[in-house]
Parts: C-alpha cells; sequence; structure tokens
C-alpha cells in the first residue's frame, strides 16, 4: 500500500485503488524501484507519500544518512510514481 493524498491522487491524473510503481530520485546511476503499491487515499500532506518497511527499504540510497545520527533517512526519499505496466492477456497455467 501506498497512502497519498486525495488531491494528489488527482492532480496526477491516477485512481485510488491502482497499482503504482515506486522509483528513488537520486543521482548516483542506480536504479531503485518497487512495483505493485495500490493507491489509498490517506490524510496525509500533500506532496507526501507513506508506505510499510520492509518493502520500500530498496528504495532508500545508502550513501543517504543523518548527519548525526548516521541511521538512513528511511523518512525522506524523493521519489516518483507511476502505473504499474499490466500484461495483456496474461495467463497463469
Amino acid at each position: 500500500m501506498l497512502f497519498i493524498n486525495p488531491e494528489d491522487i488527482a492532480e496526477l491524473g491516477l485512481e485510488a485503488g491502482e497499482n503504482v510503481d515506486i522509483e528513488t530520485l537520486w543521482n548516483d546511476g542506480i536504479i531503485r524501484k518497487v512495483s505493485g503499491f495500490k493507491l489509498v487515499a490517506y490524510a496525509i500532506p500533500r506532496g507526501n507519500l507513506a508506505a510499510y518497511y520492509p518493502e520500500t527499504n530498496p528504495l532508500v540510497p545508502l550513501s543517504s544518512f543523518g548527519d548525526s545520527s548516521g541511521t538512513p533517512t528511511s523518512k525522506s526519499v524523493p521519489v516518483k510514481i507511476s502505473l504499474t505496466p499490466q500484461l495483456a492477456n496474461q495467463r497463469i497455467a
């Protein structure tokens, strides 16, 4: 689940319940992406997202950590979201 402000959902042209991919915006050449998170409209400040750990741990760059604590900046990672591509006529045998 990915919690997002309802106004942000509308502004992005998305709908609650759709599945999205989340990708970190970090300038180190490494692609950090997790897929298939269901959008949940939630009373969260605009421009913010919230999700559960450990599912989103792969988004956190190891080079990003608190100045004095040395812990990963898990609560402050810039990301972009996009619809999860659906496979047409997918068949599971």
